[in-house]
């Protein structure tokens, strides 16, 4: 089967913002991870920060008490957007390479459970 061109590229883009999203969590040392199903369920937001306020306050709003959401989903978008480039020079399109982040939601879940 032969993939079109714009879902090479669909699949290309969504490598890098998970390339980019997954490298910002990494630098600022959040223990989440986004795989293609997260990205996907988030992508109605309309913005990146809206998108990332929305991943925190549903999986971990303890955060929340430290931080600000404003200021966790600028620093988060800061770091994304540096990373994006050297994402997107690396990232290969194949589909099941998106299984290949890992989300740590259920350790996010237990430290909130912890902390509560």
């Amino acid at each position: 089967m032969i993939r079109s061109q714009a879902t090479i590229a669909d699949a290309r883009e969504l490598q890098t913002q998970l390339c980019a999203y997954n490298s910002a969590f990494e630098e600022l040392d959040l223990m989440f991870r986004w795989d293609a199903e997260t990205f996907q369920s988030l992508a109605h937001a309309p913005t990146d920060q809206a998108r990332i306020a929305q991943y925190i306050e549903s999986h971990c709003p303890h955060l929340l008490k430290a931080y600000s959401a404003e200021f966790l989903c600028q620093a988060i978008v800061d770091k994304k957007n540096a990373h994006y480039d050297a994402c997107r020079a690396t990232t290969i399109a194949r589909a099941d390479d998106t299984r290949g982040a890992r989300m740590w939601r259920s350790t996010c879940a237990e430290s909130h459970a912890e902390s509560a």
